[in-house]
């Protein structure tokens, strides 16, 4: 019977991420709740989570939550996620989880941003790798291009305003941890190298879902051409784009930090200037 439920459990993931990949629609509508999903859980099992409650944003089981001192009051509201059996890696079973509004807790959320200037600054100040500043076009004739061979980002000063800026620079922050997957993937798939042309939709995505995330008025995201493949490749999919959002998400929040330690040591003064104009 468990066995079943966990083939059911895997028959609704690989629908839904079917699903979520048809249309620019679907695909916001799933990531906007990544985008509110504080749980670092799989991909798969944040699938399941958005099937059980689209709205959820925290989700741990019973004995988790009350370690934290939190209680369950809401034990109906079941949300369903995979773990590897203790017995076989191999093997998953089911475990119950619950979100943070079926409990006593107060639901949290992710910082956000006054405006797009003070959003680009965390952003420059927390890229994965060098920012090289251009006087003409980057690579291809773009305003900012990652380039995995020379692993720099380089930018140029044509935006059209910061929010702009900072839907370019997530871009290309989404271009470098694609990238990244792909070649930590490469090691045992043999696959092409990184084509940013085609993952392109996919940059623009988690572009989108950063946005949502702290507050700032996010990209269009192209229409999407529904992926052709065997639902194990519509998953690898899904999960590059939550790899790239957890991974930007991190810098982002380390960043937030480093900025609270610093005004705490320079008596509370703020130092972020707000603004990406005339950076050299």
């Amino acid at each position: 019977m468990a066995e079943n439920f966990v083939k059911q459990l895997f028959d609704f993931i690989n629908a839904s991420a079917d699903h979520h990949l048809q249309s620019a629609e679907n695909l916001k509508e799933f990531l906007t709740f990544v985008a509110g999903m504080q749980s670092n859980v799989t991909i798969s099992n944040k699938i399941l989570a958005y099937g059980y409650n689209p709205n959820a944003t925290d989700i741990h089981t019973k004995e988790e939550w009350e370690r934290f001192g939190i209680t369950v009051q809401d034990e109906s509201a079941v949300i369903y996620n995979l773990q590897h059996s203790p017995e076989s890696k191999q093997k998953y079973v089911e475990r119950v989880m619950y979100d943070i509004s079926s409990t006593d807790a107060t639901p949290h959320s992710f910082e956000k941003f006054p405006n797009a200037g003070f959003f680009a600054e965390r952003l420059i100040m927390t890229a994965p790798c060098p920012i090289k500043y251009k006087a003409e076009q980057a690579t291809g004739g773009r305003k900012a291009c990652y380039d995995p061979e020379k692993g720099i980002i380089e930018v140029t000063h044509g935006f059209r305003d910061e929010e702009q800026a900072c839907h370019g620079l997530l871009r290309e922050f989404a271009h470098f941890y694609l990238c990244e997957a792909k070649q930590k993937q490469g090691a045992k798939d043999k696959v092409m190298p990184y084509d940013r042309d085609k993952h392109g939709v996919e940059a623009q995505a988690v572009s989108y879902a950063i946005c949502i995330r702290y507050g700032i008025n996010p990209p269009a995201i192209d229409v999407v051409s529904p992926p052709e493949g065997e639902p194990e490749d519509k998953r690898k999919i899904l999960q590059g784009l939550d790899y790239s959002i957890w991974s930007i998400s991190q810098r982002i929040e380390e960043g937030g930090r480093q900025q609270r330690r610093f005004a705490t040591e320079e008596g509370g003064a703020d130092r972020t200037r707000g603004s990406t104009q005339e950076r050299g």
